[in-house]
């Protein structure tokens, strides 16, 4: 997870909560740097552990194959499926001064279709009503306190309307946010994000069930989902007995502990087994995951990667495949 995060460019605008997004709309190459595609396929002989001894077990992890550099930065991204053969991806961008949604292709050949301001860490879903909802964060005016919002999207994801405040806001704390929403398989929604306690790696992932299908109000679950330090939760699955996801780690170890990719599996998408093992490289930093189920079985994964070090870092948007066990 991002220490700071890009707060700058989503806070000067003005204005109550129920404004559109404003939005741009060009036909461009996502990236004005030179296409360089590299592959590697994890082989790593050092594994990263981290221990956590309330919510790890012994099981199989995923795989990561595939891994290839996009040329693109950003950080936050949220992948989705537009059709057959094309993706829609959100992502935080410094370059484009909001948030960048690109269309791609499923070789992730991509275009900008446009920028939404604002809006930071958004996540979406189509309720069961086939409402095209969406949950990210924003700074409330009122308050002062960056908070989850959500709001109706536009097909496309340009604009939006109707936004309202969950009320779950950060507290004070700059480790907070990144949501992730999920279609419950009773047609209920459930948001899992990230929260920090005090003490070193105290970053914890909490989450809240919507009262009904619609996804407006919400109360917070029990407990947590993952402690001791897990960031960038990422439900890939979430069927009945059969939950999939995957998650990074706070920056707070490093440079000694790179953030990494981790595989998890659940029941109830409550508990969470994982072996606290990374399936990531370590010779790079990976967070913010987010991910497609493909015609294979496989998931299309989308990383922001950066330097395995403390401070301000460059991040970069990597592509890689997860084979699951």
């Amino acid at each position: 997870m991002k220490k700071i995060i890009f707060l700058g460019f989503i806070l000067i605008s003005c204005g109550g909560s129920s404004v559109e997004g404003v939005t741009s709309s060009v036909e461009q190459p996502a990236s004005t740097e030179e296409q360089e595609t590299t592959t590697t396929t994890v082989q790593d002989t050092t594994t990263t552990t981290v221990q956590d001894t309330t919510t790890t077990t012994l099981q199989p992890d995923g795989v990561l194959s595939e891994i290839k550099n996009m040329m693109v930065r950003g950080v936050s991204p949220h992948m989705e499926v537009v059709d057959s053969s094309t993706l829609r991806i959100f992502y935080s961008s410094l370059d484009v001064m909001g948030l960048a949604v690109d269309l791609c292709d499923y070789e992730l050949n991509c275009i900008r279709q446009g920028v939404v301001n604002r809006v930071q860490d958004l996540t979406l879903i189509t309720t069961v009503d086939g409402v095209r909802r969406g949950y990210y964060v924003e700074l409330n005016p009122n308050t002062k306190s960056k908070e989850i919002y959500t709001a109706i999207f536009s097909e496309d994801g340009l604009t939006y309307s109707e936004s309202k405040s969950l009320g779950f806001n950060d507290g004070g704390s700059m480790a907070w946010g990144v949501p992730d929403s999920v279609l419950l398989p009773d047609g209920r929604v459930r948001l899992y994000w990230v929260a920090e306690s005090t003490g070193m790696r105290g970053e914890k992932i909490v989450s809240a069930t919507s009262d009904s299908p619609k996804g407006i109000k919400f109360t917070k679950d029990p407990g947590y989902r993952l402690e001791n330090g897990y960031v960038d939760f990422e439900v890939l699955r979430a069927e009945e007995n059969n939950w999939e996801a995957v998650f990074s780690y706070s920056p707070e170890g490093l440079p000694r502990i790179p953030q990494s990719i981790f595989y998890g599996t659940s029941k109830d998408g409550l508990t969470w087994e994982f072996t606290g093992n990374a399936i990531s490289p370590t010779n790079m930093s990976y967070l913010d995951p987010t991910g497609i189920l493909l015609d294979n079985g496989t998931y299309l994964l989308i990383s922001s990667v950066a330097p395995n070090e403390l401070g301000d870092r460059d991040y970069i948007l990597y592509s890689m495949v997860l084979i699951t066990p």
